[in-house]
C-alpha cells in the first residue's frame, strides 16, 4: 500500500512539473463589416518541443488558410502556405503584416467583443482549441 501511494505522488509530481506541448496566447481578429467574406487571425505560439502546425478550423468559417506576407519592391504580396514550422525556445507570432490565418467563406460578421474558437492541427501535439477574441477594428 505504501508503495504504491509513493508512486501516486511521484507521478502527480511529474506532471505537475511538465509544460504543456503547446501553448496558444492572445488570439484575436478584427471586427468586420456586414458582408465581408473574409478576415484573418492573429496569435502567438509557444512549443514545448519543435513542431509542424499542418491546418486550422473554426465555426465561424467555411475554412481557413494559413498565408505570409511580404514586400517585394514596394507591393505587399501574400502567399499560402501548406504548414508551418513551429520552433522552441520562444513564441512563434501570427501577426498583422507576417504570417497570419485567413478565414475564408464567413459564415456571419465578426462583432466586436464575441469569441469564437480555433483549432490549430499539429503533427506532433495533435489538436489544441483556442478561443479567439474579436476587437474594434484598429484597436490593435
Amino acid at each position: 500500500m505504501k508503495h504504491t501511494i509513493v508512486m501516486l505522488m511521484c507521478a502527480l509530481l511529474t506532471a505537475c512539473g511538465q509544460s504543456e506541448p503547446v501553448s496558444v496566447d492572445d488570439a484575436w481578429a478584427n471586427a468586420t463589416p456586414v458582408g465581408a467574406s473574409v478576415a484573418a487571425v492573429y496569435l502567438q505560439i509557444s512549443v514545448a518541443e519543435p513542431d509542424t502546425l499542418l491546418s486550422a478550423s473554426t465555426t465561424v468559417a467555411d475554412h481557413i488558410e494559413m498565408h505570409a506576407s511580404s514586400e517585394a519592391n514596394g507591393m505587399m504580396k501574400m502567399r499560402q502556405l501548406t504548414t508551418v514550422d513551429v520552433p522552441s525556445g520562444q513564441p512563434f507570432s501570427f501577426a498583422p503584416g507576417a504570417t497570419h490565418f485567413m478565414l475564408i467563406d464567413l459564415r456571419q460578421p465578426l462583432v466586436a467583443g464575441m469569441r469564437f474558437p480555433i483549432t490549430l492541427s499539429f503533427q506532433r501535439a495533435g489538436d489544441v482549441t483556442e478561443q479567439v477574441q474579436v476587437v474594434e477594428l484598429g484597436s490593435r
